[in-house]
């Protein structure tokens, strides 16, 4: 069963209005997304070189929290958003939407006293004097600033929802904007630490006050309804349980090595984190149109697109996210050295063994949200469940001895066993074959990878970049080199002309 007004190809693949839906999305919640990342870089950059390594290891622990404790508004989001998509009825959407909006009302209201009570035990146990005076104001101004930004942030999930990513990930990019100049301000302006923790999450307040402009849904009473909550609320519980799992794997990593070491190391491990945490973050954006558009499918029973879904979304993810994690590997010291500074370059094996296992989960970007959509959520927490609990025990027991390695360690090493598992699961839901995803997928990116990894090794060998210019030249000219061998060598005639039609409409 096909959807009315959306053309299908004769193998049952998306056809090229729904293609092109689903490629812009993607493009642009990516460019939204990378705008963002850039921004944190930015920021981070000026504040390593306007605070001590002390100073920006407290920001990291405390502003981190803005991020990490998001779990109660994630979870709810991708439940909320597959609710509103599987409406077809818009004006049982509109209901749906009143029923989310109290809900995110309820869970940033939680938000903001967990973020708070967060950063009043982070200066009470691991920092002392000045920073821990600057943690707590700046913990009560974070949570207090986040509340009202979940609040905020349904109209920008309600707009995903309806499959507007376009106008979503522009309302997106204003926002950024807008955060950069308030951070730049602040920090030209010499504002204390605790200010600049606490002015660290406007985000999510920027883009759902910019979102709720352009949605202009209006609340009502009568769509707050047990069963439309209802419809929200299981799924949301098992997403909460895999973003607990995530809390627990990349949060308390500082923490752990604050625990064990010194404010200093976790200054040193901020570098290898923010580039982690960038393939993380295209991975979540990634995943928006895939929830919305899997959750149509299913509700229009449409298994083969679903198979679709899975082998492309595959395919585009690992020639995105390869690339990238071969150049960080390679070049992770004179990233750093250049990015932050000398002081920092010691976190170099850190970043190589952290964004180690993106290389087999590249391909799985899109798994997690098409589960979501499929509504498999309850499977992938269960494997979750093992790889939180194998990340904590092994990253308890490394650090001490290894330092900044050990969460490291204990981060990558539990995702590269669970990769089967989650592959599997992926696979099973979409009914699409294996044989297609490695032959179709894997085998062309990794070849490419391989070429690219020994050609990056070999030029910083021969060249030893030491300078931005340099540095920057290898790892984008590196980058772009493979992208351009993946469209001429492996992308097909019909997939070029997405391409070109994408670029020319952008």
């Amino acid at each position: 069963m096909v959807p009315a007004g959306v053309a299908q190809s004769e193998e049952g693949a998306p056809g090229p209005g729904e293609a092109r839906l689903l490629a812009s999305g993607a493009l642009l919640q990516q460019i939204a997304q990378a705008s963002g990342l850039l921004v944190l870089l930015v920021i981070v950059t000026v504040l390593a070189r306007r605070l001590s390594v002390a100073e920006l290891g407290a920001y990291g622990l405390v502003a981190s929290l803005a991020g990490y404790l998001l779990v109660l508004r994630n979870s709810v989001a991708s439940s909320a958003v597959r609710a509103m998509a599987a409406a077809v009825e818009p004006g049982e959407r509109r209901l749906m939407f009143s029923a989310a909006a109290a809900l995110y009302a309820a869970v940033g209201l939680a938000t903001g006293l967990l973020i708070a009570a967060a950063g009043l035990a982070i200066a009470g146990l691991v920092l002392e004097g000045g920073l821990a005076r600057d943690a707590r104001v700046g913990g009560l101004g974070l949570g207090a600033l986040t509340a009202a930004g979940i609040a905020a942030s349904v109209w920008l999930d309600a707009l995903r929802a309806e499959r507007r990513f376009v106008r979503a990930a522009l309302t997106e990019i204003m926002a950024v904007a807008l955060y950069l100049a308030t951070m730049l301000a602040l920090i030209l302006a010499g504002a204390g630490l605790g200010v600049l923790i606490a002015a660290s999450g406007a985000i999510p307040l920027y883009s759902g006050t910019l979102s709720a402009l352009v949605a202009r849904h209006g609340f009502s009473r009568m769509g707050v309804t047990r069963t439309r909550v209802m419809a929200i609320v299981p799924t949301a519980g098992w997403l909460l349980v895999i973003e607990l799992c995530n809390l627990a794997m990349y949060a308390f990593s500082r923490v752990i090595l604050g625990a064990y070491k010194t404010p200093a190391t976790v200054g040193q491990f901020e570098g290898p984190v923010r580039a982690h945490n960038l393939l993380y973050a295209l991975g979540g954006a990634l995943a928006v149109p895939v929830v919305p558009t899997a959750s149509r499918y299913v509700a229009t029973g449409d298994e083969r697109r679903l198979g679709e879904l899975v082998v492309r979304g595959t395919r585009y993810t690992l020639a995105l996210f390869v690339p990238l994690c071969v150049t960080l590997i390679v070049l992770a010291r004179p990233i750093l050295e250049v990015w932050l500074g000398d002081r920092y370059g010691d976190g170099a094996v850190a970043l190589a063994i952290l964004v180690s296992y993106w290389l087999l989960y590249g391909g799985l970007v899109v798994t997690p949200g098409f589960l979501v959509g499929a509504g498999r959520a309850r499977e992938l927490a269960r494997i979750m469940i093992v790889v939180a609990g194998a990340n904590l025990v092994l990253s308890l027991a490394l650090t001490p001895e290894l330092g900044l390695e050990g969460p490291a360690v204990g981060t990558a090493l539990p995702f590269f066993v669970a990769f089967p598992f989650v592959l599997r699961l992926g696979l099973g839901a979409s009914r699409a074959r294996l044989a297609d995803v490695v032959g179709r997928a894997y085998l062309p990116v990794y070849a490419l990878g391989a070429a690219l990894a020994a050609a990056l090794v070999g030029l910083r060998l021969a060249l030893d970049p030491e300078v931005l210019p340099a540095v920057l030249g290898l790892a984008a000219g590196g980058v772009l080199a493979f992208w351009g061998a993946y469209y001429a060598l492996v992308l097909g005639p019909d997939e070029r002309a997405l391409v070109r039609g994408l670029v020319g409409r952008r």
